[in-house]
Formats: C-alpha cells, structure tokens, sequence
C-alpha cells in the first residue's frame, strides 16, 4: 500500500468516526425526546383523570339540594373541604390548595397541585372574584417529584429547568326545572 492509498484510507476512516459519532448523538437525542414526550404524555393523563373526577362532583356543598334554585349567598365563602365531609371530597371546590403525589404507569412520581376560585365572565375571558360567583375555575399543576435532576424540564442554553404542566376548566353552576 503506497502514501496516497494509506491517507485514502485514513480520510475514509476519519469520515466514518464522524458520522457514527453523528448518528449516536441523534439518536441520543431522539431517546431523550421520546422519554420526555412519554412522561409528559402521562402527566396529562393524569391531569385528565383528576378532570373527570372533579367533574362528577356537585357544584357546591348545597346544590346536593336539588328540590330548589339556589342563590349566590347559599354558596360556600370557603374553598375547602368543609368539617362534615370526613376527609371526603364531595362537592368540586374540596380540591382547592389540594397537593398530593399521584404515580403514573411508568412508575414516576408526579406532584398534582389544586387551586380552585370563583371567576366572573366577562365577554371573553375570566377575572378572578373574591365573591361567590356561578362558575369556578380549577387548575391543577403537574410536576415530577424528584429533588435531583428534572424529568419534566425545559432547556434554555445548556441548563434544565423543571417545567410544570398546567391545565384549568371551569364548572359553572346551573337550575334546571
């Protein structure tokens, strides 16, 4: 084998080094994109689920009621479980300030965060109201639970930053006859 074939060789060598390096980097990365879409897939589903079972809840403690229209002052001042549910969730505004730690099929532990307000509606948006309203708004905030390194992250530049995934409905209250 002269020079020229030797420095072929090497060139060809060198060319493939850099090409596999690129193609592990790839699917490093496409490894990672994929567990990050898993775990925020599962996150929303649990969002989801908490959605459903908050749905199935009364308005309020007092629309359980039905015989009669109720008014704004028959609702609760009070965004909380109330004494006489027994550690029950009973009507939708039971799971304000609400934390609790929910695992997903994957086994991760994800922090569930509740907040629940009235809200008026103004043409087309939501104002927080400090008064009993018709509607109420709950957002709950899911997060990984771990204190070392972030499931659930952003990048900015090099640097994870933990992300929080947040999702709000409202339930408006309703009389029918």
């Amino acid at each position: 084998m002269n020079t020229g074939q030797m420095l072929l060789t090497l060139g060809a060598l060198g060319l493939l080094s850099l090409a596999v390096l690129n193609l592990n980097t790839s699917i490093n990365e496409n490894d990672v994109s994929l567990a990050q879409n898993r775990y925020r897939l599962e996150a929303l589903s649990l969002i989801s689920s908490y959605i459903e079972q908050a749905s199935a809840l009364y308005f309020d403690e007092v629309t359980t009621d039905t015989s009669h229209e109720k008014t704004l002052n028959h609702f609760s001042n009070v965004l909380q479980t109330e004494a006489n549910d027994s550690g029950r969730f009973d009507d939708f505004d039971d799971f304000n300030n609400y934390v609790t730690i929910d695992t997903g099929l994957s086994g991760v532990e994800y922090k569930v965060m509740f907040t629940v307000e009235y809200v008026n509606l103004h043409s087309d948006s939501l104002e927080h109201s400090h008064n009993r309203e018709w509607h109420k708004l709950m957002t709950i905030a899911v997060t990984d639970n771990y204190p070392g390194e972030p499931l659930l992250y952003r990048t900015y530049g090099s640097e994870k930053t933990r992300d929080t995934l947040r999702v709000s409905f409202l339930n408006s209250y309703w009389f029918y006859n």
